[in-house]
C-alpha cells in the first residue's frame, strides 16, 4: 500500500475505535497509558504535547498529570499556516492557530521540549511514523536532533500498530510508541 492508502486505512481504523467505544472507556485506556508512561520514567524535561484532533490519541489527561508532577508544558503553535511548528509554553488560556487547533497564546515564551509526545495515523514496530502528510513533526524533528537530541513518543490506541509503514529519507523515526497495552522501544 501506498502512504495515503496506508493514511486512509488507518485513519478508519482509528475513528472506528473511537467511535464503537464508549466515553469512559477512552477515558480508562487514556488513563492506562499515561500510567504505562508514567511508570516507564522515559518522560524528561519540558514536554511537548499535542491538542488532539478527531480520533487521535488525546494526551491532555496526560499532560496535565505532568504538570501536575512539575514538569513544564508546552503545544505546538503556528504564527500562519505557512510558519515553520515551534514549541510555545501552554498555559490554561489557548488560542485557535491557523489549522483550527488550539495552541498557546502568541505571547508564550518558545522552548525546545526534552520529550515529544507524537500524534500519529499508524506507526511500526521500527518507529516509522505515518502522520497527517504535513511534515510538521518531522521537520521539528529533523532539526531538534541536528543541535541535541529530544525523545520522541508516539501515542496511538492499539489498532494503529501497521506490520509496515513505509519510510521516506525525510521522514523521522519515533523513539517510542505508547499504547494503552504496551511501550515499544526502538532500536537503532
Amino acid at each position: 500500500m501506498t502512504k495515503n492508502e496506508l493514511r486512509i486505512y488507518f485513519k478508519k481504523q482509528r475513528q472506528d475505535f473511537v467511535f464503537y467505544n464508549k466515553r469512559y472507556e477512552i477515558d480508562q485506556l487514556e488513563n492506562r497509558l499515561g500510567d504505562r508512561l508514567l511508570a516507564a520514567d522515559i518522560m524528561t524535561g519540558t514536554i511537548g504535547g499535542y491538542a488532539a484532533m478527531t480520533s487521535e490519541f488525546d494526551p491532555a489527561q496526560l499532560l496535565s498529570r505532568l504538570r501536575s508532577g512539575g514538569h513544564q508544558i508546552a503545544l505546538p503553535y503556528f504564527e500562519n499556516r505557512h510558519s515553520e511548528m515551534e514549541f510555545r509554553l501552554a498555559s490554561e488560556a489557548l488560542e485557535r492557530g491557523p489549522f483550527s487547533i488550539d495552541q498557546p497564546q502568541s505571547n508564550n515564551p518558545a522552548v525546545k521540549p526534552e520529550t515529544i509526545l507524537v500524534p500519529l495515523v499508524a506507526a511500526d514496530a521500527k518507529g516509522n511514523r505515518l502522520g497527517q502528510g504535513q511534515g510538521h513533526f518531522d521537520r521539528f524533528l529533523s532539526e531538534t536532533r541536528k543541535n541535541g537530541s529530544i525523545t520522541a513518543i508516539g501515542l496511538a490506541w492499539e489498532c494503529q500498530i501497521a506490520a509496515e509503514i513505509p519510510a521516506d529519507p525525510w521522514d523521522e523515526p519515533l523513539d517510542y510508541i505508547a499504547t494503552p497495552d504496551r511501550i515499544l522501544e526502538m532500536t537503532s
